[in-house]
């Protein structure tokens, strides 16, 4: 297993990406990381990062980016900003792979399981073939391919790994659906239908084993194996914040709802031995109870 004390270039240093690189640094890695503001390049500073002020969608020419052994791409898509996701996500993917100082040892590239399309009750895992449907699932999968077609030009000797991510919850990820709950608003999505999903926490533990491990899969789909429903997810989710129970809107008029009724898995069992959430009812519990809510 590689050591530990090594340096690291985040992409993408917001929920998820924070959260790797405290715990990176807490481990002795140098952590450098992209941001587009200042004031969040200050907060960088005082958990120990080394801040590069960068604009993906635009990137300078003039930025030079220090030698690395691990690039992790965490980037999510800002709505409230005018760039698209093929700027940030493919065109802002290519040029750091081409302005890289070096060749990082790996590249992990944190892809969604929208990658998979809308299957209909069906289980899905590393070998089923991608069927994006979505604007967001083709992006990702197009990155997917970009990212491992110009490292293979440009640095054949880097690994990629690409970890296809159910949807993420956590602390501070619950208010939304919570403010829903208490005041009845329909939730989206057939009650009984699958809600593949993963804990920030072990998410975080995927992407460090990912970055340590001598030899790992190209593709890993990170879910917790304890699967449930919509309905039981928000029946408890209900039930820890004191609300009305879940309230779930019609079914649109082609039938189908966003996301299908998939049930996502994985075949590489021995990189997810260190989730401490896999029961995802549990996981919720630790959210809900780290969650600051406003007063």
């Amino acid at each position: 297993m590689a050591t530990e004390n090594c340096s690291a270039l985040i992409a993408g240093c917001g929920y998820l990406g924070f959260r790797a690189a405290k715990a990176w640094i807490a481990k002795g890695r140098r952590v450098t990381a992209f941001t587009r503001n200042e004031t969040r390049a200050n907060e960088f500073r005082q958990a120990g990062l080394d801040p590069l002020l960068l604009d993906l969608a635009a990137p300078a020419s003039e930025i030079q980016i220090p030698p690395v052994d691990t690039v992790l791409w965490a980037v999510g898509f800002d709505r409230s900003a005018s760039a698209s996701r093929e700027q940030v996500w493919l065109d802002g993917l290519r040029w750091l792979v081409q302005n890289l100082s070096n060749s990082p040892r790996r590249f992990i590239y944190v892809s969604s399981t929208s990658v998979y399309g809308e299957v209909e009750g069906e289980v899905v895992d590393e070998f089923t073939s991608p069927k994006p449907n979505t604007e967001g699932g083709e992006c990702c999968l197009n990155a997917e391919r970009l990212l491992r077609s110009e490292c293979a030009k440009l640095h054949p000797e880097t690994e990629v790994v690409v970890l296809r991510m159910a949807g993420i919850y956590g602390p501070d990820r619950l208010l939304r659906r919570i403010d829903d709950l208490r005041n009845q608003v329909p939730l989206s999505g057939e009650p009984d239908h699958w809600l593949n999903l993963i804990h920030v926490d072990d998410a975080v533990s995927a992407v460090k084993q990912v970055a340590l491990a001598d030899t790992v899969p190209q593709v890993i789909n990170v879910v917790n194996s304890g699967t449930i429903n919509r309905e039981q997810y928000y029946a408890r989710l209900a039930q820890l914040a004191s609300a009305h129970a879940p309230v779930f809107g019609s079914t649109s008029s082609t039938g189908r709802q966003r996301g299908g009724n998939k049930r996502v898995t994985s075949r590489f069992a021995e990189h997810k031995t260190t989730f401490q959430f896999d029961d995802v009812l549990e996981g919720l519990e630790d959210a809900y109870r780290r969650t600051s809510e406003p007063r």
